[in-house]
């Protein structure tokens, strides 16, 4: 007997829009005479998000490494122990096959109700290091929102406060993404405009993260890779019934692009959450303010002798 599958067609033709990119992470670590021992590399490494899926990825690196993720925040990373003399170069080399999609969220559904259970969200409800929480933070918090009692419309207010307060200007940025600074100067750089947002949304009971990555802007004509330089970074809020929702306040700061409470744009890729990491294995020295990019440590002691370039490719 034939067997027929009766397939029920769907009357949703909305097109989900998507974005591939080739993306080449290349660092190495400058050759040290005399200088021999231990050393401990630490790199991030591309996620699957919702909003993001690395359909492939390959490692060249001069020696043995592992794939771990640290339990705070959940971020993948690539840790490598070297035992030798370093008098030579050491090239690592990651290159990824990353779509990126559009998941907006709908913000317009019913109502959604207060957090229940604090103690799930307790790293995005503390202070961390410059990123306040305290009475200052709150009072204006509370100012700032009014009367609005929905944690969504109250996020929804905050984000409007700051993208009218802070003017983007990355030259006089705080290089630490600073509560303080955002508050007394009103101009910085992603950082300090996340800063702020973070800080006065944890100061209401609205947990609230950074996450750090990468805006790929497309290459001048005629060229057909990009080298990229520094980092983005944006924000997320959690509210029961939504699940944890982007925020752009830089990118509305700096472009005027007011969209992007609950959505982002389809050039972004993250490669970390959270801030004060501790990396898995723990590092020895103090925890990293971002996870950005290559650590390194030798002997125990941290080293910056890195250099790293980022390259990618939009493909069809």
């Amino acid at each position: 007997m034939e067997l027929t599958l009766e397939r029920e067609v769907p009357t949703d033709t909305t097109v989900v829009p998507i974005k591939r990119y080739e993306i080449y992470d290349r660092f190495q670590i400058a050759p040290l005479e005399g200088i021999a021992g231990r050393m401990d590399v630490w790199c991030p490494m591309i996620p699957d998000t919702p909003y993001q899926r690395v359909l492939d990825v390959s490692i060249a690196a001069p020696g043995p490494y592992e794939l771990n993720r640290e339990p705070e925040f959940g971020n993948l990373m690539l840790h490598a122990a070297l035992l030798e003399a370093f008098d030579k170069a050491l090239l690592f080399e990651i290159r990824y096959v990353v779509e990126r999609l559009r998941v907006p969220h709908r913000l317009d559904s019913p109502p959604v109700r207060a957090l229940a259970v604090r103690g799930l969200f307790a790293r995005a409800l503390a202070p961390e290091q410059y990123v306040d929480v305290d009475l200052k933070t709150q009072a204006l918090a509370e100012q700032v929102v009014g009367d609005e009692c929905s944690p969504l419309e109250r996020a929804r207010r905050i984000y409007d406060y700051v993208t009218e307060k802070m003017t983007y200007n990355a030259a006089e940025q705080s290089w630490k993404g600073s509560t303080e600074h955002a508050l007394a100067c009103s101009v910085g750089n992603c950082n300090d405009i996340h800063a702020l947002f973070v800080s006065l949304c944890r100061s209401l009971g609205i947990p609230a993260r950074f996450v750090l990555g990468q805006a790929l802007e497309p290459p001048p004509p005629g060229q057909e890779a990009c080298e990229l330089c520094g980092y983005h970074c944006w924000a997320e809020f959690f509210v029961p019934g939504l699940g944890w929702v982007p925020a752009d306040a830089s990118c509305a700061c700096k472009y005027g692009k007011h969209e992007l409470f609950g959505d982002l744009e389809m050039n972004h890729v993250a490669w970390s959450v959270g801030r004060d990491i501790q990396l898995q294995p723990p590092q020895h020295g103090g925890r990293l303010l971002f996870l950005a990019g290559p650590y390194v440590e030798i002997g125990r002691n941290p080293h910056a002798m890195v250099e790293r370039q980022i390259r990618f490719f939009e493909s069809s």
